[in-house]
């Protein structure tokens, strides 16, 4: 069983964090960034799901996520997205990038601490939802390398309440961004000639942050690590959990089987026992059978004896009959 990386996201309109699974982070080392790419599980249309891209910004022992400020690290992070998910859709090895492509190298996130952040701050991303898994399969069997350390200065955006006065968002609606893909991102059978599909990347509104924001957190917030450390645990638990219902079901339906089994044999055994009792009371009857036959051969044995005397009878008596006769008629 594959257990995901999640890390935690606080989305407007909810109050409890939600977990999102980590698809893969990446370095592209011809901008000095890393990016990090995530899915709520949301399902735009049939076979299509949405994904997001942040910016993953280091410090020595920690990380940050963001958004992509600049607009060209944000294509060259499209572009490069895409060169994953076409390595993924082939399920080719990650050995290296082809000519005209931008070199990257994935980024090795075990154990490290990932900070909260909002889904509402990133660049969303519609890709076929058969990719997710294969592009996480592909993060985890790739070789990795640290992530490259930001230069720049980091202040975290902290969002205390629902109660301060957050500015009006961009109104304009985003323009999704399509990029020619020149092999189809879904499984397709094979030997079979498809049409070259679009990605479709469309680019999030990010609301503007103002200096006021942006503000030091207070030592009485708790630690991200902790925090995420506590969500990771809950979802490996609640996997657990799951896990454990199902094999209790299973079990359940293993001991009624059993129960019933139980009750076959014991139906069997009373069928067996009925025949047994039966084939005796057979065999006792064909015993009876047999001696009522012996004792009526016996006598017509006898019958037999007797008809004889009595015809050995009639033949003296005859004589007896035929000499009286004589001597009447002398």
């Amino acid at each position: 069983m594959m257990l995901l990386r999640t890390l935690v996201l606080e989305r407007d309109g909810q109050d409890a964090p939600v977990n999102g699974a980590l698809l893969c982070g990446f370095s592209i080392g011809q901008i000095g960034s890393n990016f990090l790419v995530y899915s709520l599980d949301e399902e735009v249309e049939p076979g299509s799901s949405r994904v997001y891209i942040a910016a993953l910004r280091k410090k020595p022992e920690r990380y940050f996520l963001g958004a992509v400020e600049s607009k060209e690290d944000l294509q060259i992070a499209m572009g490069v997205f895409k060169q994953i998910l076409m390595l993924a859709a082939s399920g080719a090895k990650a050995d290296g990038v082809s000519d005209g492509q931008v070199p990257y190298h994935f980024v090795d996130l075990k154990g490290c601490s990932l900070p909260p952040a909002r889904p509402e701050d990133h660049h969303s991303v519609i890709i076929k939802k058969a990719l997710v898994m294969k592009v996480i399969s592909l993060g985890m069997s790739a070789p990795s390398l640290p992530a490259i350390e930001s230069a720049a200065l980091i202040v975290p955006s902290i969002r205390f309440s629902s109660q301060m006065s957050s500015l009006p968002r961009v109104s304009s609606p985003p323009e999704p961004v399509q990029l020619p893909v020149h092999e189809p991102l879904v499984e397709e059978p094979q030997n079979v000639s498809v049409e070259s599909p679009l990605v479709t990347l469309q680019v999030a509104p990010v609301a503007p942050v103002a200096p006021s924001v942006l503000e030091v957190p207070p030592p009485v917030l708790p630690a991200p690590a902790e925090q995420n450390a506590l969500f990771e645990v809950d979802s490996t638990l609640s996997s657990l959990a799951r896990v454990a219902q199902e094999l209790s079901q299973q079990k359940l339906a293993i001991t009624e089987r059993e129960g019933s089994l139980e009750q076959w044999q014991a139906r069997l055994q009373q069928q067996q026992s009925h025949l047994d009792e039966r084939a005796r009371e057979l065999e006792q009857r064909a015993t009876q059978l047999h001696d009522q036959s012996m004792a009526f051969n016996q006598k017509a044995e006898a019958m037999k004896g007797m008809v004889s005397q009595v015809s050995t009878l009639r033949q003296s008596l005859r004589s007896m009959l035929q000499d009286l006769d004589l001597a009447l008629e002398s």
